[in-house]
């Protein structure tokens, strides 16, 4: 019986130069947008007694840590643990910068991830100014990072053989 990572490999070397994926950013693209994004959050680090910052990325690993683990093998992992909880962070924290500050209740402490509540406590904070960390990072770009449909995870094809 062939394990499921020789069965990605050859999926990834079939499907690897086709048009399938042509839409999708490089893995260095994406990696320096990524980078960028998480360098912005720097100040986060300094300016409390508290490295907000690292607390977010350090939750969002273990969250990727145990989707690995509990995720069966049918897929190809092509960036690291790291780099996909630095997208996480990004995720939330772009998601509190456009959320209304009214719209975050006590009770969504329940049902939220830690992360996505430190980026809303970062949003409140007057200390941090989150539209003007991010002033120079290109929010485009990074919005078009796809998750699922392939540029930080592959999946290969998801249409029937004829």
């Amino acid at each position: 019986m062939r394990s499921y990572a020789n069965r990605d490999k050859r999926l990834l070397k079939k499907y690897k130069h086709t048009d399938e994926r042509s839409n999708t950013m490089s893995k260095a693209k994406i990696q320096k947008i990524i980078d960028q994004g998480f360098n912005c959050l720097y100040p986060l680090s300094c300016k409390s007694n508290t490295d907000i910052r690292d607390a977010m990325l350090q939750e969002e690993i273990k969250q990727e840590k145990w989707f690995r683990k509990c995720a069966p093998s049918s897929h190809y992992q092509s960036f690291s643990i790291s780099t996909k909880a630095k997208y996480f962070v990004l995720s939330s924290v772009r998601s509190a910068m456009l959320c209304p500050s009214n719209a975050f209740r006590p009770r969504d402490i329940l049902h939220c991830k830690q992360s996505y509540i430190l980026a809303h406590a970062v949003k409140d904070d007057s200390r941090f100014d989150l539209d003007e960390m991010f002033a120079d990072f290109d929010w485009d770009a990074f919005n078009d990072i796809e998750y699922r449909l392939g540029d930080l995870m592959w999946f290969g094809s998801t249409e029937e053989a004829a």
